[in-house]
């Protein structure tokens, strides 16, 4: 079969290729709902690599791009037996199963390892559900947080992650959600979506005004969600380690691609910081299969607004221009593309 593909030829060099596919014996093969671009991509795209320690490795040029994605089975390799053509689907991927981060997902057609999809419920909208991949993670911090009724929270990063978890934070008894980020446009979609209070911290001071809110006090818990290419990852994750009250929560999700420092590190340490890192997939594919029907059920059945933050949507024969647009533009929370 032919299906054309999303391929990294080197730095910024984005092309759509036909070439042939067909799933292995332990392989399923699927035809693309939408699909959708991670700033893990961005991070290839503008660097040719991934984590910061592999920097002075040499790029393994091309790379099929494209780890959000969903669609319908159209046929099965002869070794698989837990899914069957017309079955619809999320790419789900661990590293751990298919070895890379870039299974090729931004494509007519792709192919995965049956422990790299999910099935999607019957009656779920599919564009909702093409978006799993990426919405399921931050829905999974909530589940984690700690979060208990009452409790004061501050979101730090109203990037796509930050607005998927102050929503579900608010959602499981948060008395108030504070968020903060240096986008107005950002800030603005945060409070349309239910944030109580919003912080610049390009135009305030951002611990006074989180000391204010919190009398003083700090708040309970505090969602770090700047991450990936977000240049304030290590800005926010000392503001987190700041404005957290003693023995709060921190809890972050997320990729930090190269090492940060943390001026107060002692406060981890002496006020009996709890500290949650959560990642939802990377640590083994059974996760995967665990977390994400309970991910999916918050989704399907609206208990956070997910579509509004999809702010651009591109045919896949205009994926240059999608990644272009990511790029230089950081008020894109998600793009879609469709086949």
């Amino acid at each position: 079969m032919k299906t054309r593909s999303t391929v990294l030829e080197g730095i910024k060099k984005i092309n759509l290729i036909e070439r042939d596919i067909k799933p292995a014996p332990d392989q399923v093969l699927v035809k693309t709902h939408s699909a959708s671009i991670c700033l893990a991509d961005v991070q290839l795209y503008r660097k040719g690599y991934y984590f910061h320690a592999k920097r002075h490795e040499k790029p393994q040029y091309p790379m099929f791009l494209g780890h959000e994605a969903g669609g319908t089975v159209v046929a099965v390799g002869s070794r698989v037996h837990e899914y069957k053509e017309g079955d619809r689907v999320i790419l789900m991927h661990s590293p751990r199963v298919s070895g890379n981060i870039t299974p090729g997902g931004m494509s007519d057609y792709w192919v995965a390892h049956p422990m790299d999809v999910v099935p999607v419920p019957e009656e779920m909208d599919m564009d909702l559900a093409s978006l799993g991949e990426t919405v399921c993670p931050f829905v999974s911090v909530v589940f984690r947080s700690g979060i208990k009724l009452g409790d004061t929270v501050a979101v730090t990063g109203a990037n796509f992650i930050g607005q998927i978890i102050a929503q579900g934070l608010k959602k499981s008894g948060a008395l108030s959600v504070t968020v903060i980020d240096t986008r107005d446009f950002r800030l603005d979609m945060a409070k349309k979506l239910g944030a109580d209070n919003v912080i610049n911290s390009a135009k305030v001071n951002a611990y006074d005004v989180a000391m204010e809110l919190t009398k003083g006090k700090g708040f309970d818990l505090v969602a770090q969600t700047a991450a990936y290419v977000d240049p304030t990852v290590e800005e926010y994750m000392n503001l987190a380690t700041n404005i957290v009250k003693p023995m709060g929560i921190i809890v972050f999700q997320g990729d930090f691609l190269h090492s940060i420092t943390i001026d107060n590190f002692q406060r981890w340490h002496h006020e009996s910081l709890d500290i949650r890192s959560v990642a939802f997939r990377h640590y083994t594919p059974q996760q995967i299969q665990v977390w994400t029907p309970d991910c999916l059920k918050v989704m399907q059945h609206g208990l956070i607004q997910i579509k509004p933050l999809v702010t651009s949507t591109f045919p896949l024969e205009k994926v240059a221009e999608a990644f272009r647009l990511v790029d230089e533009d950081p008020d894109q929370l998600k793009v879609v593309l469709k086949p």
